[in-house]
């Protein structure tokens, strides 16, 4: 601990590990949209709080409208409304983020939108390719694993 406090250091730390980012991986990501804007250089931008699991800059999204359309976007930046921790191109649940998201314009976008990102079976698959890996390894096996 430094003379004003806990270190910057120490700060990001405790605020991680309140995230509990292992259960964020294995959640689909869900932010309902409290508004939409365009800034230049960047596009359109949607800001909300993420309600589950965790998404990062280059992912597909979805787009669940009130009247049942779904639009198809990618997120190009995720903007983290604290400063408890760096940014790392991702966000958590709990937090206020602002999304770049190609794709959409902000008058297809309203309140109450909800962006979701598929996040539980990427989880499953590197979690089944950690496992073929490591049967690999014990049995010596040295075949490529292909996933189709």
């Amino acid at each position: 601990m430094g003379l004003f406090g806990k270190s910057k250091k120490e700060r990001e730390k405790e605020y991680m590990s309140k995230l509990d980012v292992p259960s964020c991986l294995k959640e689909n990501f869900e932010l309902i949209i409290d508004d939409a804007f365009t800034i230049m250089g960047v596009g359109t931008v949607a800001t909300g709080n993420i309600l589950i699991g965790m998404c990062r800059e280059g992912e597909n999204a979805c787009i669940y409208k009130a009247n049942g359309d779904i639009l198809e976007s990618r997120i190009t930046t995720v903007d983290v409304h604290t400063k408890e921790r760096k940014a790392n191109g991702c966000g958590y649940k709990t937090e206020h983020v602002g999304l770049g998201l190609r794709g959409v314009s902000k008058e297809q976008l309203e309140k109450g939108d909800r962006v979701i990102v598929k996040n539980a079976n990427m989880y499953g698959v590197i979690r089944q390719i950690k496992r073929c890996r490591f049967h690999q390894i014990k049995t010596g096996l040295s075949e490529h694993l292909t996933m189709g």
